[in-house]
């Protein structure tokens, strides 16, 4: 059969033409490896342990006098609070979860006023706190840079009621 009585078949064209397109469709398609049953913990988990903070802590406030505590570790107006409270008694704190970049008062809301506050100015202006928290459940020394809370170091919390107990009888 010569060349010029070879025929337009439409239909081979439009099969050719599908399968070239569902065979270019599936270069696109995840491999086995992608394809994940069952779903890691770190799905549910964040990877960083103050992400779960990140919601509560409004870093991009600037921090203002309002946030920064005095020598004593009381935030303004708190000292109207502490001689209203009467002798022998504490302010209670709120109890909420601590993360860093937390501003001074936020801390001291937390956890309750420190046990002892070091406010240092280095070169520049900047200013650093260092507050002591003993006593507590959350009990550490916390480091403050600019009003935010940049670092945690853990202490020793409060004796628990069974601790000095022997079990001899």
């Amino acid at each position: 059969m010569p060349q010029s009585q070879r025929k337009f078949r439409p239909t081979l064209a439009v099969a050719v033409a599908a399968c070239a397109v569902v065979i270019g469709g599936c270069s696109g398609m995840p491999g086995l490896g992608d394809v994940k049953l069952l779903p890691s913990m770190s799905s549910f988990v964040p990877t960083n342990s103050n992400a779960f903070n990140e919601a509560a802590v409004n870093t991009k406030r600037p921090v203002s006098a309002a946030d920064l505590v005095d020598a004593q570790g009381l935030c303004a107006g708190a000292a109207g609070q502490v001689a209203s409270a009467g002798a022998g008694e504490t302010i209670q704190p709120v109890g909420h979860s601590v993360g860093l970049d937390m501003t001074e008062c936020e801390v001291v809301q937390a956890l309750g006023i420190p046990q002892s506050t070091q406010i240092d100015t280095h070169p520049g202006g900047q200013r650093s706190v260092t507050m002591l928290f003993s006593g507590v459940e959350r009990a550490g020394i916390y480091r403050f840079t600019r009003g935010r809370l940049v670092s945690i170091e853990r202490a020793a919390g409060p004796a628990s009621p069974n601790t000095g107990r022997s079990n001899a009888r």
